[in-house]
């Protein structure tokens, strides 16, 4: 892990690197349990990759006083012609349900914002669910507003580079 980040009420920050990439991906698997989505080969390739190339992007790892992880972000570069440059997508955020509450994702976004600006964003976007009334109410105390505009996905079949 690199870059620590102060502990705050026992808990520490650190940037994820190669080593800690199956660290992250528990912790990923812990958060998509949560809706019912499986994290797959697919998913925890994408994870070694992102924690081995920071071209790609940045995780970091929360972990508490114990030495247990409880937390984690993942961000991706993207290239904005309105910001002027690169931009961070906030891919996840996740705290452990025993520890919500406690301003710990707070501190762990206060985190990730700072490093990702020191890596070059000019923004950050994140993709939250219009009626989580308790995530939009996160974001929108850290200064995160709705842009207006819905984000379309259509999935690409690797193989045959056509849509699936």
């Amino acid at each position: 892990m690199t870059a620590d980040q102060p502990e705050e009420n026992g808990f520490s920050i650190a940037e994820a690197g190669p080593s800690e990439a199956e660290r992250l991906t528990a912790a990923v698997r812990c958060f998509h349990a949560e809706s019912g989505h499986e994290v797959g080969s697919a998913q925890a390739a994408a994870i070694r990759y992102l924690c081995s190339d920071a071209s790609l992007g940045r995780a970091w790892l929360l972990t508490d006083g114990r030495g247990r992880d409880v937390g984690y972000a993942l961000a991706y570069w993207r290239h904005s012609i309105d910001h002027g440059g690169r931009i961070a997508v906030l891919d996840d955020l996740w705290i452990d349900p025993a520890f919500r509450g406690r301003r710990v994702g707070a501190h762990l976004l206060r985190a990730v914002m700072a490093g990702m600006a020191q890596a070059g964003a000019r923004a950050a976007v994140v993709e939250a669910d219009p009626a989580d009334a308790t995530t939009m109410s996160f974001y929108r105390r850290l200064g995160f507003a709705p842009k207006g505009t819905v984000l379309l996905v259509r999935a690409q079949d690797a193989a045959s580079g056509g849509a699936t």
